[in-house]
């Protein structure tokens, strides 16, 4: 494609809505990917709005660039009749699926977000809706609109995770189908990685393009004067998915014999107290929770190793930029999401799942923290490893089916051999 024709188009701008359920204050992967997107295409001159549906009255956790309009449908300010069927509806939310009566709670759960949203974009009237996540996708979907509005979904994690999955999102069978069905509405279905538009049904995949998360790069002379400490680093959201129990486990195997080193678990999340919990009982004094940090891209300069043992994952944020930042990556072998990023003994360690998983973890992150050299000649491959996620390409990407193209060379990018 001709960059400077593209440059051309892009200057006519846009009018985007970004939709996503909630936003005050969540920290995850895909609210930040939001932002970063709205803000990166507000300064290519689009005008953007961000629609939320939410009780929260707090700004968003990661900064809006100046221009960038956040809207929240939802009202703060409820009466006490409000609040009273607000009590009731949370008690039929918790009615199992019985058929019938699963409508009805599906309804009472979903029908505000979809009903107030056609209501706004039909005044609005963007050029484009893109939703994020299913519950914006469903109500996208279901939202009464201008036929001239181009829909957009956008699946930020393991397609079989975020339709399939009953501990996500809506527990209900019902939903489940019908966050699936509901995608035939869309014109155009991003997914992460090229193996994700496998997963769904051939009459679907013509209408889905790969738009992997943007990867900011490091400079050189910055990864070059890196003092890097006897620091190994996790960064994630502390809940299950992300397996900390098993790196605090793989830990008090490794701490004797490393006592210089320490273990840093940088996030928050449902699972913060049962590892705080079980550091003390361990008496794992060189393992840490550390929070959320307003530095952690620093903190990727200031470590030696990346420790990423997470079950899955739609797109590995914090091994994509620790990569970025010349830090080798210790994920499993059968992790999805990581092992497209992390190309065992070049960027960093893929650990077979098979067996002990506790034990070959810990062998991986040991063979590592003794060998200096490898973990240079790792890291070293790091960053050009990751340049194809460059901002400026994924930026395109989006232009693209923005505009309505296929994007067709982010269709199969993590092919082409720069992972």
């Amino acid at each position: 494609m001709d960059s400077r024709a593209f440059t051309s188009r892009s200057r006519q701008g846009r009018r985007i809505a970004f939709i996503v359920e909630k936003l005050a204050q969540r920290s995850g992967g895909a609210e930040r990917v939001l932002i970063e997107t709205a803000n990166a295409l507000a300064a290519r001159g689009h005008s953007v709005e961000i629609i939320t549906h939410e009780y929260r009255g707090a700004p968003p956790f990661y900064p809006l660039a100046p221009g960038v309009m956040l809207s929240n449908l939802r009202n703060l300010h409820r009466s006490r009749l409000k609040r009273r069927i607000d009590g009731a509806r949370s008690l039929l939310e918790r009615a199992p699926d019985v058929p019938g009566l699963d409508r009805l709670v599906w309804f009472s759960r979903h029908g505000s977000f979809w009903r107030q949203l056609s209501a706004h974009l039909q005044v609005m009237q963007p050029d484009v809706a893109v939703a994020f996540m299913p519950p914006a996708i469903s109500a996208l979907a279901l939202a009464k609109i201008p036929p001239s509005v181009r829909r957009v979904a956008s699946i930020h994690n393991v397609p079989e995770q975020e339709f399939m999955n009953p501990e996500r999102w809506d527990s209900s069978r019902l939903d489940r189908r019908r966050r699936l069905e509901l995608l035939s509405r869309f014109d155009r279905i991003t997914v992460l990685l090229p193996e994700h538009r496998d997963w769904f049904a051939p009459d679907l995949r013509p209408a889905i393009s790969v738009i992997p998360n943007a990867i900011e790069p490091v400079p050189p002379e910055r990864i070059a004067a890196a003092a890097r400490e006897n620091v190994v680093m996790a960064v994630g959201r502390l809940a299950t998915v992300k397996r900390n129990e098993l790196l605090l486990e793989a830990w008090s195997r490794l701490a004797p014999e490393f006592p210089d080193w320490s273990l840093q678990i940088f996030g928050v999340g449902p699972l913060q107290d049962q590892l705080a919990a079980r550091i003390e009982a361990s008496e794992l004094q060189s393992a840490h929770l550390m929070g959320h940090v307003p530095d952690i891209k620093d903190r990727y300069l200031r470590s030696a190793i990346l420790a990423h043992p997470a079950e899955f994952e739609g797109f590995g944020l914090a091994p994509a930029e620790a990569l970025a930042a010349g830090l080798p990556v210790v994920g499993f072998a059968d992790c999805s999401g990581v092992n497209t990023l992390v190309q065992d003994q070049i960027n960093g360690l893929l650990v077979p799942g098979e067996g002990d998983r506790v034990a070959n973890y810990a062998s991986a992150l040991a063979s590592l923290m003794r060998d200096g050299a490898l973990r240079a000649r790792l890291g070293a491959q790091g960053p050009a490893s990751m340049s194809v996620y460059a901002p400026p390409i994924i930026i395109d990407g989006w232009e693209q089916i923005i505009f309505g193209d296929h994007a067709p060379e982010l269709r199969d990018m993590s092919r082409q051999g720069a992972v």
